[in-house]
């Protein structure tokens, strides 16, 4: 794939778009671009709880982007080409933006997304280059989800919930889903279990795993969190 080229349509056509749409639009195809990422079923009931708003509503705004060529649907939702490429756009915009807020303004986790919503609809092309000039062109936002339209590479992972007890693995990943809970992103802040920190699962049983992240106390985690926060 050539993310110059991708690069080049989200500064360009990207731009169109974002022009052309009203608000409720971008956070609707964040919403099923996130719920994809997640591998959560992308249903208008999990869009409507991903924002927190109710079903009818999403059923309104979601019908006035498959009018404007942005959804198609049948038994799942799906993102057309353009529908998917405003939905990267929002997603790059939010990832920097939670980079620039915890990295350079200090902010901590449990405000930084919340933060990075408000910021993510008003970022300029011009802002986004210098804060990513900033920030040194990373290619992962601060929690290790990818930035649409960088040079990340995938990399082979797995769920802290599936690894071998006793061997030690680093974080690489926290999904979209724990960030959108301040309790829960401000409890892994507090623990260090951050992108880049060593994790040596203890042991896992029915309803906790226990763990300790470089080489401290042993805490435990729920299978929820364990499920969503990904190692190598």
């Amino acid at each position: 794939m050539d993310n110059s080229k991708n690069l080049l349509a989200h500064e360009g056509d990207g731009q169109q778009l974002i022009e052309n749409f009203p608000l409720s639009f971008f956070s609707h195809a964040e919403a099923i671009f996130h719920l994809k990422e997640a591998g959560i079923e992308l249903k208008k009931t999990r869009v409507a709880d991903w924002l927190g708003s109710s079903r009818a509503n999403v059923s309104q705004v979601i019908g006035r982007m498959q009018n404007s060529g942005l959804v198609d649907f049948g038994e799942d939702l799906e993102l057309t080409q353009a529908g998917l490429c405003l939905a990267k756009i929002i997603a790059r915009r939010h990832r920097i933006t939670e980079r620039f807020l915890s990295e350079v303004l200090n902010l901590p986790w449990e405000d930084v997304y919340k933060e990075s919503s408000r910021w993510e609809n008003i970022l300029s092309p011009t802002t986004e280059k210098a804060m990513l000039e900033i920030l040194g062109n990373p290619t992962t936002g601060p929690f290790g989800n990818p930035i649409p339209y960088s040079n990340y590479k995938e990399k082979e992972m797995m769920r802290i919930l599936d690894v071998d007890p006793q061997n030690t693995y680093s974080i690489e990943k926290i999904t979209e889903e724990l960030k959108r809970d301040s309790a829960t992103i401000s409890f892994l802040q507090n623990h260090n279990m951050v992108p880049g920190s060593k994790v040596t699962v203890a042991d896992s049983g029915d309803f906790s795993i226990t763990i300790s992240v470089n080489k401290n106390d042993y805490f435990g985690i729920d299978r929820f969190i364990a499920k969503r926060v990904y190692v190598a």
